[in-house]
């Protein structure tokens, strides 16, 4: 597949286009199922999680209901659960299969992560910004002591191998703690010259990459926080960052309402940007780096990037109305 920074020549989505009737407001988070054979998705205000067969796009059994708005979503490493995060009511973990509620977690959030083993859910509260949270997947018990930050905490991702936790603030600066010390072992590091809107480690651990409102993606190495090579950047904010299971190819997305796939060792744009039409929140790399989906303003888009051009895409429409 090709790697040069000159567009394919395209006129946006292309070819046919399944629309569903999901999710009636804007998609803030998206994610494929460790298999590659689902997709989970949740929409702002109609406070549901959808669980949609990536193949057909159809829906796979009953939403989860909520009862607020969510706002975040992770999926447990087995695929078994999903932890699902509203602003007011808490974080929910549900059994995928029989659609039930294992446990609750009180208290409005605005991000959560699981640890790579599974044991731990880590939530960014709403009404305590400056830290970062963790509890017993299992039991939805408190852990370990939270993890405070000088700034408010935007994005937070765990290392591979689940010893540390990296967050973006909203000063631009990011900061790695070692969770077992609580001790701060990378930065505070100024890497930004606005809040740090996503934050991921390269598969491998050995890179960080950061995505900035200041339209810029910057790759950072995660034990020494030294930028490695030079930025990647795009025309407006960019909101969202994903990285292939191999580690060589990134995924973002935007005010510029396109998804844009990288080269992470050239840094250079692969192909051209696929169009999706609004504001673009959240993306994410099907398993095995072909599929990469991106949700947002005006639904969630799946696209082929084996070509770099959009062969065949998949909508989950958000129709916008009023909701009572």
């Amino acid at each position: 597949m090709s790697t040069s920074s000159n567009p394919i020549e395209s006129s946006g989505v292309r070819g046919p286009m399944k629309i569903f009737e999901g999710h009636t407001e804007l998609v803030p988070c998206v994610a494929y199922f460790p298999d590659g054979q689902r997709i989970a998705s949740v929409a702002d205000n109609d406070k549901t999680v959808i669980i949609w067969d990536a193949k057909s796009g159809r829906k796979d059994g009953q939403p989860l209901l909520h009862a607020s708005s969510v706002v975040w979503m992770a999926i447990s490493p087995n695929g078994r659960r999903i932890a699902s995060g509203m602003e007011k009511n808490g974080v929910v973990v549900w059994d995928v299969l029989r659609r039930k509620v294992v446990h609750e977690i009180k208290g409005g959030i605005h991000r959560l992560a699981y640890s790579p083993d599974g044991c731990w859910i880590a939530t960014a509260p709403m009404d305590v910004a400056k830290e970062v949270q963790f509890w017993d997947a299992d039991m939805g018990r408190p852990g370990r002591e939270p993890l405070k930050y000088d700034n408010d905490v935007w994005c937070m991702a765990f290392s591979p191998d689940g010893s540390r936790i990296a967050a973006g603030l909203d000063d631009g600066y990011f900061e790695v703690i070692d969770i077992l010390t609580g001790e701060s072992v990378v930065g505070p590091i100024k890497g930004h010259t606005s809040g740090v809107s996503s934050i991921v480690y390269s598969p491998d651990g050995r890179l960080l990459v950061t995505a900035s409102r200041d339209n810029s993606i910057r790759v950072w190495d995660s034990k020494t926080g030294v930028q490695v090579g030079k930025p990647m950047l795009g025309k407006y904010a960019v909101q969202c960052i994903s990285i292939t299971s191999d580690g060589r190819r990134l995924a973002s997305g935007g005010y510029d309402k396109t998804v844009q796939v990288w080269d992470l060792e050239t840094r250079l744009q692969v192909g051209d940007s696929f169009d999706a039409d609004g504001w673009v929140l959240c993306v994410a790399f099907s398993p095995d780096g072909r599929y990469v989906i991106g949700g947002g303003y005006s639904g969630a888009h799946l696209w082929d990037t084996e070509s770099l051009a959009i062969q065949s895409s998949v909508s989950i429409f958000i129709q916008l109305q009023h909701c009572f």
